[in-house]
């Protein structure tokens, strides 16, 4: 986050003449896809060649992906990736940043991991975790440490609180004297197994660029495919 050149943090503080520095650019959400994504790069021998821009959240692409579109510095880019979390349905969302990329007359990929080019410039996008699957970046972190005994122990404490919490529907009325099951599971995954490390690292991010995850694990493949296409290695 030092590095104002390389990150896009937000519209207010943000040049646009000054923030494209590369040829290649990955539009990501937020902070954690920040480290992650600096972490596999660095591991595909990439990380020069991409700048990581997040634009703050997923709700945050249809405000910031036209900002950059009309940044002065965006004709120097050779090929742009869109890389979003699934969430609850992977097809809504990619269809999602379809429109996005309709709106505004760029080349349209027709399934996720797909790059094409239009005038010169490859685009692609890629929805988290893969496979058309639902979930979130947390979730394909987790899976690259399937085998790892922390992992088992996270398996065991999700299970108790199924059990022991009540799980409520989307839009249905809180009882304030319930304990209800966490919204976001994968999260809940995630800080837990964080928080049996020897060092607890409270960040996915940082997490992975301290090796917490592993990277070399084939569950990264299509990621990994998808990054080496956008940037022609």
């Amino acid at each position: 986050m030092e590095n104002k050149d390389r990150i896009l943090v937000d519209k207010e503080n943000l040049d646009t003449s000054e923030v494209i520095d590369k040829d290649n650019l990955l539009i990501v959400e937020g902070k954690d896809e920040i480290g992650f994504f600096e972490a596999l790069l660095a591991h595909i021998n990439a990380e020069d060649k991409v700048q990581i821009v997040p634009v703050g959240g997923k709700d945050q692409f249809k405000n910031e992906f036209p900002t950059l579109l009309e940044s002065p510095n965006f004709s120097r880019v050779k090929s742009y990736g869109i890389v979003r979390d699934a969430d609850d349905n992977a097809d809504n969302t990619f269809q999602s940043v379809q429109g996005l990329l309709r709106r505004y007359d760029q080349p349209i990929p027709q399934a996720s991991g797909e790059i094409i080019s239009l005038n010169g410039v490859a685009t692609g996008v890629f929805i988290m975790p893969g496979n058309s699957e639902e979930g979130m970046l947390e979730n394909l972190c987790l899976k690259t440490v399937d085998d790892h005994p922390v992992s088992d122990c996270v398996d065991k404490y999700i299970d108790c609180l199924h059990k022991t919490l009540e799980h409520r529907e989307k839009n249905t009325p809180k009882d304030p004297n319930t304990y209800y099951f966490p919204k976001n599971e994968a999260k809940v995954k995630m800080y837990a197994f964080l928080a049996g490390m020897n060092t607890y690292i409270p960040s996915l991010g940082i997490a992975a660029k301290k090796g917490y995850f592993n990277l070399n694990s084939e569950i990264l493949d299509d990621i990994k495919a998808f990054l080496q296409k956008l940037i022609g290695l």
